[in-house]
């Protein structure tokens, strides 16, 4: 069974005192992935996921794989970065939340 990769993508948590959060992948082993979200778990210090714990995100922007590219080349990815993209994640799945909650009331 091929694992999968999660190296550049953003991930839900799954399990943990930190279920819901969103995180970026910033590297990986064959167990376990390890996140940051820019404010408290930084590039420097991502915290360390089961990868069974984790939920690739479906909704991703081109901005994610900018990032994957430059994480997978070994280049430096800057916080503010992650913070952002993970803020223009949040707000265009709100976004999508709200209008599906309009079309069912609608029904």
């Amino acid at each position: 069974m091929k694992e999968k990769d999660y190296l550049g993508k953003l991930v839900r948590s799954t399990a943990g005192h930190d279920q819901g959060s969103i995180y970026l992948i910033v590297s990986e082993d064959p167990q376990a992935a390890y996140a940051a979200d820019g404010k408290r778990r930084s590039c420097t210090a991502p915290k360390k996921k089961s990868k069974k714990h984790l939920q690739a995100l479906e909704h991703a922007l081109p901005a994610v794989e900018e990032l994957a590219q430059r994480l997978r080349r070994g280049e430096a990815v800057r916080e503010e970065e992650i913070r952002k993209l993970i803020r223009s994640y949040e707000r265009e799945y709100d976004i999508c939340q709200k209008q599906t909650s309009l079309k069912s009331k609608e029904q």
